[in-house]
C-alpha cells in the first residue's frame, strides 16, 4: 500500500517550475544534470547537521529513524507516535495523493500541531521556501492531521558564540501557507497524472527556467545563444528582452541610439571592433594607487552554519587559508602561504599570518576586497593585540576588480569581471584548467572537511587535499601579480 507514490516533496517543488523538469526528474533519475557535486552534497550533510540541532530547541519528542527503513514502516511509526502524548515528532512521514514527504519538526499546540519547517538559511526566502512547507501542508491535510500552524525555522545571524540560545527564528507562515494551499494541492494532482505520462510535456523555455532555482536540465530546453548576446551586456537585466523584441540580437546590432551604461557602452567598442577597449590615461591614474612594494592577498574560507568561536555568528566567513605574493621594487617576487591544520580557533593564527605575509608592503590589493576587508575585520575582531594594524590594512586594500572594471573591456569578458572571465582573457598563459580544486566553493567544501570532519578522513586524503588547496589560493595570487603587469603593460 505505502511501496508506490509517484511525487515528492523535491519532484512536487520541480515541478512548480516546469512540468518538464518534474518529468525529467522521474523519467530520468540518473541523469548527468542530476548527479550532486561535492559541494551539494556538503551543503546538504551541514542542513542534516542544523535540523539535528533545530530538534534540540523543540525538545521531549521523537524521531522517526529513516536509515534503513521501509516507507511503510516510517508511516507507520509516525501514525504511532502523533497518537501518542509526546510533545514533538521528528521526521514525520507522510503519504497521501500519490505524495511522500518528511517533516522535519511537528509540534504539539492547542488544537493540534504546529509544523515547523528548519532550513539551514539566515533567512525566508518566500519563492523557495514558502512553497516548500506548503506541499507538507498539503500532505498533512490529505493525510488527516490536524496543523493550526506553520513556521519556518531558521538560523539567526545576531546569534553570537558562546551563547546559543538564540540561535534559531522561527516565523509564523500560516498566513502565508493558507493562501497558497489549494493552488498547491491542485497542482500535485495535475503532476501525478503529468507523472504516468510517457513523454516529457511540451513547456517552452523562460524566464520560469530559473526562478526560483536554476533547473539543472537548462541545457536540453535553451538553444545555445550566439556569440555576444545582448543579455551578455554588463548588468543589463530585463531589458535584454526588449532589445530582442526590437529586432537586435546581439550586442553589435545595437544602434549607437541605444543608450548605455558607460561600462556596457565600452563593452559594445570592445565587441563592434573586436579587441580590447583602454582607457589609458585613467588607467595610469588608478594604478598609481599601487605602489610598490605590493602585497596581493587572497584567503579561503569556512563558512560554520553554527558558530563555533567565541564571537562568531552563523555562517561567518572565517579565513582559514591565505596566499600572498609581494612584488618589491625591482619586481622580484616572493609568496607566502598559510592554511590552518588545527584545533580550535584559527584567528589567532590567520592573523599572524596576514600580518607576516603584509609586512613591509606599501600597498595591498585584493580582487574583490570586500570580502578580505570583512574577512580581516572578523579576525582582528578576535586579536584586540593585532586589531589596530589589521584594520589599517583592511582600510587600505586597493581592490583590482574596479579598476579593471572601470577602465578596459576584452570582448572574452562576456559581461563579466570576475577573476574567472578576466584572466582567460588578460593573461591566457595562466589557467586553472587540470587543478583539482578550481573554483572557491569547493575550496571552501574541502577547508571545512579538513577542519571539522578530520576523524573520517585519512591522512593521505588530508596531504592531497591539503596539496591542492596550497595550489589553487597560490594561482589566485599569482594571478593577480601577472594582471597588475598585464594591466600596467595596456596603460
Amino acid at each position: 500500500m505505502f511501496t508506490d507514490y509517484a511525487l515528492s516533496k523535491k519532484t512536487v517543488l520541480a515541478g512548480l517550475q516546469c512540468h518538464k523538469r518534474l518529468w525529467w526528474h522521474l523519467h530520468d533519475p540518473a541523469a548527468e544534470e542530476l548527479r550532486e557535486s561535492e559541494v551539494a552534497r556538503y551543503r546538504m550533510k551541514e542542513g542534516s547537521r542544523v535540523g539535528a540541532i533545530a530538534r534540540g530547541y523543540v525538545p521531549g519528542g521523537h524521531l522517526v529513524e529513516r536509515r534503513g527503513r521501509s516507507i511503510a514502516g516510517l508511516v507507520a511509526e509516525t501514525v504511532a507516535a502523533l497518537q501518542t502524548n509526546v510533545s514533538a515528532v521528528y521526521e514525520g512521514a507522510f503519504l497521501a495523493n500519490d505524495t511522500l514527504v518528511f517533516t522535519d519538526i511537528l509540534e504539539r499546540v492547542d488544537g493540534g500541531w504546529a509544523l515547523i519547517e528548519v532550513k539551514a538559511t539566515s533567512s525566508v526566502s518566500e519563492a523557495e521556501h514558502i512553497p516548500d512547507i506548503t506541499v507538507q501542508a498539503c500532505v498533512l491535510r490529505a493525510s488527516g492531521v490536524p496543523v493550526v500552524r506553520y513556521e519556518l525555522m531558521h538560523l539567526n545571524r545576531e546569534c553570537r558564540h558562546p551563547d546559543l540560545s538564540n540561535l534559531f527564528v522561527r516565523e509564523d507562515v500560516t498566513d502565508k501557507v493558507q493562501e497558497q494551499i489549494d493552488a498547491i494541492d491542485r497542482q500535485i494532482v495535475e503532476q501525478v497524472r503529468v507523472a504516468s505520462e510517457t513523454a516529457a510535456p511540451a513547456v517552452a523555455a523562460g524566464a520560469h527556467c530559473s526562478k526560483p532555482t536554476e533547473c539543472p536540465f537548462m541545457e536540453r530546453c535553451w538553444l545555445p545563444l550566439p556569440d555576444h548576446h545582448v543579455s551578455t551586456l554588463y548588468r543589463i537585466g530585463k531589458k535584454a528582452d526588449g532589445f530582442v523584441a526590437s529586432g537586435w540580437t546581439t550586442i553589435p546590432e545595437l544602434p549607437d541610439s541605444v543608450k548605455l551604461s558607460t561600462i556596457a557602452a565600452r563593452q559594445r567598442r570592445a565587441v563592434r571592433q573586436g579587441s580590447v577597449v583602454v582607457e589609458r590615461e585613467a588607467l595610469l591614474d588608478a594604478l598609481a594607487r599601487v605602489a610598490r612594494p605590493v602585497a596581493h592577498l587572497d584567503f579561503e574560507t569556512v563558512q560554520p552554519a553554527i558558530p563555533l568561536w567565541p564571537g562568531c555568528r552563523p555562517y561567518d566567513q572565517i579565513p582559514v587559508q591565505l596566499s600572498c605574493h609581494v612584488v618589491d621594487a625591482n619586481g622580484a617576487t616572493r609568496h607566502h602561504a598559510w592554511l590552518f591544520d588545527g584545533a580550535g580557533d584559527p584567528r589567532p593564527d590567520a592573523a599572524q599570518a596576514i600580518l607576516d605575509a603584509c609586512r613591509g608592503a606599501q600597498t595591498v590589493t585584493a580582487y574583490y576586497a570586500q570580502f578580505e576587508q570583512a574577512c580581516i575585520r572578523l579576525v582582528a575582531d578576535a586579536c584586540p593585540e593585532h586589531a589596530t594594524e589589521l584594520l589599517a590594512i583592511a582600510g587600505a586594500i586597493v581592490d583590482l576588480l574596479p579598476i579593471v572594471r572601470d577602465h578596459v573591456y576584452h570582448p572574452q569578458f562576456g559581461g563579466s569581471f570576475s577573476l574567472k572571465k578576466v584572466l582567460p582573457a588578460l593573461v591566457p598563459e595562466l589557467t586553472y584548467d587540470g587543478l583539482a580544486i578550481a573554483e572557491g566553493l569547493t575550496a571552501q567544501v574541502q577547508l571545512s572537511r579538513m577542519i571539522f570532519e578530520r576523524a573520517e578522513m585519512t591522512d593521505e586524503e588530508r596531504r592531497e587535499i591539503r596539496d591542492d588547496l596550497l595550489k589553487y589560493c597560490e594561482l589566485d595570487t599569482q594571478a593577480m601579480v601577472a594582471l597588475e603587469a598585464r594591466l600596467r603593460a595596456l596603460a
